[in-house]
């Protein structure tokens, strides 16, 4: 009797409900999978269209085709809104952004040869680049605050990336470009500077100094100083309170008087 009825709906163009059933529960599932990170967008609508159930008319592929358009704006939103919680939680509003989701939808749109699947699996790949295109230097904007306020600690670009819903290629790229280093070398030079502001300003032991800054022990203090200035930390230390050196400020290289 289902069957019957089954091939009844297909040939009448209806759509079965335990169809519908299962594709509304394959675009809730798909839009409530954490964490959304836009770099996991693309893989992500693969996985999602091979999931789905197949259409049997031309009702279904029409209703599945406003489904997956809906959620596509649901997406993009949402992805968007996540990559923006950073700035929110730091600074207690929202930062404006010119960004819209819906304008990725414009191809799509005018686009009704291919099957709703395809269409999504297109439109996941375009919405991935043209959002990495506008927020590439934010996402390393952010990187770099990020690293000013936590050089002490290990800092990975993988990790970085995740925590910045950023995706990795992008981020080690944008920042290159932005500050001329990579993430560890930025990261070490950070280190370097605070090491050195520590030596000119303070009493700290070379051991105290080497613990604050990040270094795993003295030596790795000692090797960084003597290779960057030519001279043991407590030769640069000396140095400094004689007047003939100073520890660089921010864009500064090492400053000597004579």
């Amino acid at each position: 009797m289902k069957a019957t009825k089954s091939r009844s709906d297909s040939q009448t163009g209806g759509v079965r409900a335990h169809w519908l059933d299962q594709t509304t529960s394959q675009c809730r599932m798909f839009l409530n999978e954490p964490p959304l990170l836009v770099s996991r967008l693309e893989s992500g609508a693969d996985h999602f269209v091979d999931r789905l159930p197949k259409t049997h008319s031309a009702a279904e592929q029409l209703l599945q085709r406003a489904l997956l358009l809906d959620l596509a704006v649901h997406l993009g939103n949402a992805a968007h809104d996540a990559f923006h919680s950073h700035d929110s939680d730091r600074s207690g509003g929202s930062r404006r952004c010119e960004f819209q989701a819906t304008t990725t939808l414009d191809e799509w749109l005018a686009d009704l040869a291919r099957s709703p699947g395809e269409a999504f699996r297109r439109w996941a790949t375009r919405f991935v680049m043209v959002f990495h295109d506008v927020h590439t230097l934010e996402c390393a904007r952010r990187a770099q605050e990020y690293i000013q306020q936590c050089f002490r600690d290990r800092i990975a670009l993988a990790p970085l990336a995740r925590e910045l819903r950023c995706a990795s290629k992008h981020l080690r790229r944008s920042f290159k470009d932005l500050t001329g280093l990579s993430v560890r070398e930025y990261q070490a030079e950070l280190r370097f500077r605070e090491a050195l502001r520590l030596l000119e300003h303070t009493d700290l032991k070379i051991e105290a100094i080497a613990r604050e800054v990040g270094y795993n022990s003295k030596k790795g203090l000692y090797r960084v100083v003597q290779e960057r200035v030519g001279r043991t930390p407590l030769d640069f230390r000396k140095h400094c309170r004689s007047g003939r050196w100073h520890a660089p400020s921010s864009g500064e290289g090492i400053v000597s008087s004579f």
